[in-house]
C-alpha cells in the first residue's frame, strides 16, 4: 500500500534550505499531485536551532543531531544540504537503511561518490545530486536519463561562478583582480575565504561529478590537474581581446586515442565559441555527443532558488518511487576503466607574456628556449616597455604541454627576463 505522505529529513537550512522549505510550501498542491502524495518535512537538524530563518518551520522538530535525523523512523527521505565532510556518515546510515537520499554535496560526491552509489545500490535505494554540479542547470537528469546511452567525446565546462564572474568583470570593466573579486563578495558572489573558487577545486569537485555521469568513468578528483585564476592579471585579459579571444576557468574532459584528458584550468577560447557569451555568475556545460553532435547547457550556477529547485527536482522523482514503488533509472553502469591521458602528454596552444630588457638578442634568446623543446611560434606582439623594458606576447602552435613548460622554465631563468612569465593554455579545438 503506498505511503499517505512522503516524509523528509532535511540536514541543513542554510539558504537552499530555507529556499527549498520555500517551495515546498509555495508548490504545495502542484507537487503533491507530481508524486501522488503530499510532501512532510518531519525533521530538520541544524547547527543553532535558535538561529531566525526566513521560513516557517512550526510542525516540523528541529535538532541539532544530523544521524539522528538520518536514523529516525519517521524519515522516508533525506536531503543533505548541509554540506562539507561531516556529513558523510548521515548520509551513509541512511543509504544502509534503504532511505534514498537528495543532496548537493559536491565534496562527498567528489571524494566518495563511488561508494555512496555502491551502497545505494546494495540497498535497493537512490541517491541524486543535480545541484552537486551545475546549480539550476539540469544536466545531470538529462546524462541520466535521455543521454545515458550517449557516446560523449568532449565536456568542456564553466563550473564556478565566482571565478567567471571576477574574469567577466575584468574584461568588461577594465578592473584589476584585487577590485574584481572586491566586487564579487559585495555581491554575494564570493566567500569571505574564496580559496576553493579561485584555486580551482571547487571546479574539479564538479567536474569529477560530471565526468561520472558523461563517460561513466570514475575519475579521482585528487587526480585531476588543477588549477585556478590567482594570478590572472588585466593585461592577460586585454591581450587575449586582442587575439580574438577570451578568459574562462575551464573544466576539460577529452577523450583521445591515447586515453581521457580530464584538468581544470584558465583558458583563452575564441570568442566564437558559445562559452565565451557564459558570462558573470551563470554556468555553461558543453558536450559533443557521437549521435546528438554539439549541445550546451546554460543558467545559473549558484544563488538559493535555482540551486532550491534542482534539489526540488531530485526530491520530487525520488518522492514518486516512493509512492509508487517502482524506482526509476539510477545512475548508469560505470565503463571498464579507461587510460588517462597525462597533462605532460597534452598537446595544447599557449599563450605566454614576458616581461624582458629590451635590448638586441633577447628574442633569440626565447626563441632559442622555445626551439630547444620543439615549441613553434604562431604569433607574436612585442610592446614598448618602461626603464628599459619590452612586453612580449607569443601564442604557439599545438606542443606537449610539458615542452612548453620546459620552455617557459627555461625563459624564467634568462638574466634579460625581469618577471616569472605568464603561460595560459589556449583551448581551441
Amino acid at each position: 500500500m503506498p505511503p499517505s505522505s512522503v516524509r523528509i529529513g532535511l540536514l541543513g537550512c542554510g539558504v537552499v534550505g530555507q529556499g527549498l522549505l520555500k517551495l515546498l510550501r509555495e508548490r504545495e498542491r502542484l507537487i503533491r499531485d507530481s508524486v501522488g502524495a503530499p510532501i512532510q518535512v518531519s525533521r530538520v537538524a541544524v547547527r543553532d536551532p535558535g538561529k531566525r530563518r526566513e521560513c516557517e518551520l512550526s510542525g516540523i522538530h528541529v535538532g541539532t543531531d544530523a544521524m539522528a535525523v538520518a536514523e529516525a523512523s519517521d524519515v522516508d527521505l533525506l536531503v543533505e544540504l548541509a554540506g562539507g565532510e561531516a556529513m558523510l556518515e548521515p548520509v551513509r546510515a541512511a543509504l544502509r537503511r534503504g532511505i534514498p537520499v537528495v543532496t548537493a554535496n559536491k565534496h562527498i560526491l567528489a571524494l566518495h561518490g563511488e561508494e555512496l552509489e555502491r551502497l545505494a545500490g546494495e540497498s535497493k535505494t537512490t541517491i541524486r545530486c543535480e545541484a552537486s554540479a551545475g546549480g539550476g542547470i539540469p544536466v545531470l537528469q538529462a546524462l541520466d536519463h535521455g543521454l545515458r546511452t550517449e557516446n560523449f567525446q568532449l565536456l568542456v565546462a564553466i563550473l564556478n561562478g565566482t571565478t567567471n564572474f571576477i574574469l567577466s568583470t575584468m574584461a568588461r570593466d577594465g578592473r584589476d583582480f584585487a577590485e574584481a573579486l572586491a566586487a564579487a563578495q559585495t555581491l554575494g558572489f564570493a566567500e569571505a575565504d574564496p580559496t576553493l573558487d579561485l584555486s580551482g577545486q571547487d571546479t574539479a569537485q564538479k567536474l569529477s561529478i560530471l565526468v561520472r555521469r558523461a563517460f561513466r568513468m570514475d575519475v579521482a578528483f585528487s587526480s585531476i590537474p588543477t588549477e585556478g585564476i590567482i594570478g590572472m592579471e588585466l593585461e592577460d585579459l586585454r591581450q587575449a581581446d586582442r587575439f580574438g579571444y577570451t578568459v574562462k576557468l575551464l573544466g576539460i574532459a577529452l577523450r583521445h586515442p591515447e586515453g581521457l584528458d580530464v584538468r581544470v584550468h584558465p583558458a583563452f577560447i575564441p570568442k566564437r565559441y558559445l562559452l565565451a557569451a557564459v558570462r558573470d555568475e551563470f554556468n555553461g556545460i558543453y558536450l559533443r555527443g557521437e549521435a546528438t553532435g554539439s549541445m550546451l547547457f546554460y543558467g545559473k550556477g549558484a544563488g538559493a532558488n535555482p540551486t532550491a529547485q534542482a534539489v526540488l527536482g531530485d526530491v520530487v522523482v525520488t518522492a514518486r518511487e516512493c509512492v509508487s514503488g517502482v524506482k526509476l533509472l539510477g545512475t548508469p553502469p560505470m565503463r571498464d576503466p579507461e587510460q588517462r591521458l597525462p597533462l605532460d602528454q597534452v598537446r595544447t596552444k599557449y599563450y605566454l607574456r614576458l616581461l624582458v630588457e629590451d635590448r638586441p638578442g633577447v628574442l633569440a634568446q626565447v626563441a632559442a628556449n622555445l626551439g630547444a623543446t620543439n615549441v613553434s611560434v604562431a604569433q607574436m606582439f612585442q610592446a614598448e616597455g618602461v626603464r628599459g623594458e619590452a612586453s612580449i606576447t607569443i601564442l604557439t602552435h599545438h606542443a606537449k604541454d610539458k615542452d612548453v613548460r620546459e620552455a617557459v622554465a627555461g625563459i624564467a631563468k634568462l638574466p634579460t627576463t625581469r618577471k616569472t612569465p605568464r603561460a595560459v593554455r589556449i583551448f581551441d579545438i
